[in-house]
């Protein structure tokens, strides 16, 4: 089985929710920019994909929400590297706001 625990990503959602925590004194700040900042990043590379896999490989002939397409997603960019680091984070912020 492989491994759908990516640390890396772990790690920069926490840091960035640190920068957010101790800039704003909100622990959901830096959690909201980690994980849109994955999101992001997990979107443009399935829009590379969607690309990829369309015959004439031009950005061109994709649609407009290609990089939402379900169809382009692979299970390790949905859990790994994006839905495993937001629930940490937003975990951590419901932690530290209740605290």
């Amino acid at each position: 089985m492989k491994n759908y625990l990516n640390i890396s990503h772990i790690l920069i959602c926490l840091a960035l929710q640190g920068v957010g925590y101790a800039l704003t004194k909100d622990p959901f700040i830096g959690a909201i920019a980690g994980i849109f900042f994955f999101a992001g990043r997990e979107i443009s590379q399935t829009e590379y994909r969607n690309i990829e896999a369309s015959p004439s490989k031009l950005r061109k002939d994709m649609s407009v929400f290609g990089g939402l397409n379900p169809k382009y997603w692979t299970l390790k960019a949905f859990l790994a590297d994006l839905t495993i680091p937001s629930l940490i984070v937003i975990t951590i912020a419901i932690i530290l706001q209740i605290l």
